[in-house]
């Protein structure tokens, strides 16, 4: 299911890359590992460690990780696989939208971290409480140096071409590299349209199971569902057309069928009338059987 073609990706497509990091605040205690390791009479020394929470009972930390990962939700809703590396397909049409939520959740991290600094040195004096004997004051970084354990970083980057490879090698083996460059370019693209067919696939397969009616002594049950079975398919319709750099038309054409299957339908409507969730499920089921899903 795909009517893909060589596509020239750099002219319509950029990479991206997400990077954040959070001071663990987690520090192997020595003493209390040989006081279990002793006690527990181990012949081995490293068959346990005790790492210890610095700030014990406290929610900032966690509160700031929470917040990295609603961007890296983001990032990865918006975007497609590239490289191992992390990079990530940005089609460009969606790059002031994806760059202005960025920066938002940037202004929003380093906010958090800022709160957090500010209330650093009254953190640390509460938790020679917390801690008891396993408090040490030296464990802990001076609050200048404690910003550095924060990091909030997104780049973007060009999409590389096998026109770009520049080299002092034979017109033989120059051939050959951009064979290879450009094979494993459309391996990436295939590999990225492939990662929004199955985000769609599966979501419109959830859709089909959840919406099936049970019959429990000749009574119609519908099946539990969350809201977000409706509300996901839709933005989902939305990304996906944003998604679709090579403009494959199948995609594009289930996508549609979705959006037009679901437009004024209501999730309680659905958990209520027998007969639209049926008829909703069997353009559904149209649509996972039309284009393979």
């Amino acid at each position: 299911m795909t009517n893909t073609t060589r596509y020239n990706i750099d002219t319509c497509a950029m990479l991206t890359e997400f990077n954040a990091s959070v001071w663990t605040a987690r520090k192997l205690d020595k003493s209390a590992t040989e006081e279990i390791v002793t006690s527990k009479n181990a012949a081995a020394k490293d068959a346990a460690r005790v790492n210890k929470s610095l700030l014990a009972g406290r929610s900032e930390l966690e509160d700031i990780q929470s917040m990295i990962g609603r961007a890296r939700s983001f990032v990865y809703d918006n975007t497609l696989p590239w490289s191992d590396s992390g990079l990530r397909l940005l089609p460009t049409i969606n790059f002031e939208r994806f760059a202005a939520k960025m920066n938002a959740f940037e202004e929003e991290f380093a906010m958090m971290v800022q709160a957090f600094v500010d209330i650093y040195p009254t953190l640390i004096t509460a938790q020679a409480m917390a801690l008891g004997d396993m408090f040490k004051r030296d464990e802990y970084p001076t609050q200048n140096a404690i910003m550095t354990k924060f990091a909030f970083r997104v780049n973007y980057l060009p999409v590389p071409t096998a026109g770009d490879f520049r080299v002092d090698v034979g017109n033989a083996a120059m051939d050959d590299i951009k064979t290879k460059l450009e094979r494993i370019a459309q391996e990436r693209v295939d590999a990225a349209m492939q990662d929004v067919r199955s985000r769609l696939g599966d979501h419109l397969k959830r859709m089909s199971d959840r919406l099936t009616t049970d019959y429990v002594e000749g009574e119609a049950k519908a099946r539990r569902f969350h809201d977000s079975l409706v509300d996901g398919a839709l933005e989902l319709c939305d990304i996906t057309k944003s998604l679709n750099v090579v403009n494959d038309l199948d995609l594009e054409a289930a996508r549609k069928a979705l959006e037009v299957a679901l437009c004024g339908v209501d999730p309680k409507d659905l958990r209520k009338d027998e007969g639209l969730r049926e008829d909703t499920k069997k353009a559904v089921d149209d649509i996972l059987s039309k284009f393979s899903f």
